[in-house]
C-alpha cells in the first residue's frame, strides 16, 4: 500500500486552517484562512455561534474571503447579519432559518474546497508557496 500523499491544494487548505494562512501569506491564503475561520464556527455551532464568536474585523475579513473565491452570496449574507432579522435576533426559529439558509449557500466543505481548488489553479500567484516548492 502506497502512503497517501497530499496535493498542493490540500496542504495550502491546511496552511489556510491551521496556521492562518502561514507566515508570510499571500491575498489567496489570508481570504482562505478568514473565510475557513468563520466557516468553522458556522459547522460548530451554527449561523447565530460563529456571529457571537467573531469581531467584527474578523466577520468583514470572512465576507471579503467569501467574495475572493466568488461566493458573493455567502458575502452578502454574512455582510447583511446586522440587518437581517434573522440573523440579527437569536431564536430557535431564526437559529433553523439561518442554519438552513448557510446551508443552501454552503452545502458542505467539498463546495469550498473545489472552488478554492480551482481559484489556485487559475491563480497561484494570490498564494504564498508551499513549503519545498520554492
Amino acid at each position: 500500500m502506497r502512503p497517501m500523499t497530499m496535493t498542493s491544494a490540500n496542504r495550502v487548505w491546511n496552511r489556510a486552517a491551521l496556521e492562518a494562512g502561514g507566515a508570510t501569506p499571500g491575498p489567496g491564503d489570508r481570504a482562505l484562512a478568514s473565510l475557513l475561520f468563520l466557516h468553522g464556527l458556522v459547522m460548530n455551532g451554527g449561523v447565530h455561534h460563529a456571529l457571537e464568536c467573531v469581531q467584527p474585523e474578523e466577520l468583514r475579513a470572512a465576507a471579503d474571503g467569501y467574495a475572493f473565491f466568488g461566493f458573493d452570496d455567502v458575502a452578502a449574507f454574512f455582510r447583511g447579519a446586522a440587518d437581517d432579522p434573522v440573523l440579527s435576533a437569536w431564536t430557535d426559529d431564526t437559529e433553523i432559518t439561518a442554519d438552513r439558509r448557510y446551508a443552501h449557500l454552503v452545502p458542505g466543505d467539498s463546495h469550498l474546497f473545489e472552488r478554492f481548488a480551482e481559484m489556485l489553479r487559475r491563480r497561484s500567484d494570490q498564494f504564498a508557496p508551499i513549503d519545498g516548492d520554492g
